[in-house]
């Protein structure tokens, strides 16, 4: 949508497993014209992003390697990069560069096309060793509103364990708290204000999407998944221990590593 919009492509064609899908995406201008065939559609594009779930695109790489066209680049949005990367340069080497916007929603399909979804947001490009040039693609992306992040693949998926994939195994976990606490309480759904609502929204977020994310990028997360154990463990026995010292700390600490990432973030 924001490539038609902007007039960053001469011709956008989309490929979805339902026509009902593509005439939709034709009715909100994101495409010229769509098909169920991937081969054909990348046979004839300068340019392919790959937006399926993380081990869809390992899958289909291989498949649409024979059909893309000399001169072609394919791109992905995944959200883990060291499989993909692996995959995409090995059978596309040259001609593979593997990309993560830091955008997006809970939302899934073309209902949730927001030609502004990537104003102001990072989107990172992972070249390998046998990468796709960069330039090209971080052009289109800055003409998309986005601001290009050149880093490794390695690098990329132990930063989003813990900035997204941990926040959103976390969000999961705490829905599933507050669900439980439905059988306890009968107040709990019209006391479920704020805090229910920003921590939890991404619990409704895709369970395909994010089994492959959690699958492609389990060292990262496990690591990250235990130091969130560890900081919850130091509250659970300051409780235990009455220790009111130890309770204020967790806080305060929390307060102030926050206070240290949104710095980090201004400079960035």
């Amino acid at each position: 949508m924001a490539l038609k919009q902007r007039g960053l492509a001469r011709r956008v064609v989309g490929v979805a497993r339902r026509p009902e899908a593509l005439e939709r995406a034709r009715e909100l201008g994101s495409i010229d014209e769509g098909g169920l065939d991937a081969t054909a559609a990348v046979a004839g594009a300068d340019l392919t992003f790959l937006c399926v779930p993380v081990l869809a695109i390992t899958r289909l790489l291989p498949l649409l390697a024979p059909h893309v066209r000399a001169g072609g680049v394919v791109t992905d949005v995944g959200s883990t990069k060291t499989a993909i990367v692996d995959a995409g340069e090995s059978v596309l080497p040259g001609r593979f560069l593997g990309g993560h916007p830091m955008a997006g929603s809970e939302q899934a399909g073309i209902e949730g096309a927001d030609p502004l979804l990537f104003e102001g947001a990072t989107w990172a490009l992972t070249p390998g060793e046998a990468s796709a040039p960069v330039e090209p693609l971080s052009e289109l992306i800055t003409g998309l509103g986005a601001r290009p992040l050149l880093l490794p693949p390695e690098e990329h998926d132990r930063a989003v364990a813990a900035t997204s994939h941990l926040p959103h195994a976390t969000a999961a976990a705490l829905a599933r708290v507050v669900a439980d606490a439905l059988g306890e309480a009968e107040a709990a759904p019209r006391l479920a204000a704020g805090s229910y609502r920003d921590t939890t929204r991404v619990a409704a977020s895709s369970p395909e999407l994010w089994r492959d994310v959690c699958l492609t990028n389990r060292e990262p997360i496990l690591a990250a998944l235990g130091r969130m154990q560890g900081y919850l463990a130091e509250l659970a026995e300051a409780l235990r221990q009455d220790d009111v010292v130890a309770v204020e700390r967790f806080f305060r600490q929390g307060r102030e590593a926050k206070a240290r990432m949104e710095s980090a973030r201004r400079k960035g």
